[in-house]
């Protein structure tokens, strides 16, 4: 059976947005799907498959470049998706890499008491680590200038007579 259409798989890692690579094709995600495609074409420079809209709503140009396919696509979205918005901050807006909001929890049984116990552990461990690694990372000190120690008039004159003594004066 295929998934559904925005199906995500099994949610270990945050869902892709902005500009992904994957060989030869760039794809632009937005909000968890696949809103616009450039990949190679064999006839002339690129193929832009566009599909920000509704889903039987969709759009294919050609393009001479990649730079040129990507440039189009997130214009073309940033347009359709953000239409009350100008459409330099649209786009950047959209192509923003970094997730929006976190992604709700998965529904499921709460945490056993021993996944509860590795989850302290682990945050414990974790913190502990990090110190490590600040005080490794900290700036090293100078050592603290020592003033020079004040001589006691009173050994001068000791050893001045040692000196003597030994010199037979």
């Amino acid at each position: 059976m295929l998934p559904m259409h925005g199906y995500q798989g099994f949610r270990t890692a945050p869902p892709p947005s902005g500009w992904v690579q994957l060989r030869d094709i760039w794809v632009l995600w937005w909000s968890g799907r696949q809103i616009a495609q450039v990949s190679p074409a064999k006839e002339r420079g690129v193929r832009v498959h566009l599909d920000a809209r509704k889903m039987w709503q969709t759009k294919d140009v050609w393009a001479a470049s990649v730079d040129q396919g990507k440039r189009y696509a997130e214009r073309w979205c940033a347009a359709r998706l953000y239409p009350e918005m100008r459409l330099r901050a649209a786009v950047a807006r959209m192509v923003d890499g970094s997730p929006g909001e976190p992604l709700p929890p998965l529904p499921g049984l709460p945490p056993t008491p021993e996944q509860l116990q590795q989850a302290r552990r682990l945050a414990e461990a974790g913190a502990k680590e990090l110190e490590r690694v600040k005080e490794a990372l900290a700036p090293m000190r100078p050592p603290a200038e020592t003033k020079p120690r004040a001589r006691d008039p009173q050994k001068t004159r000791v050893r001045a007579a040692l000196l003597d003594l030994r010199r037979g004066v």
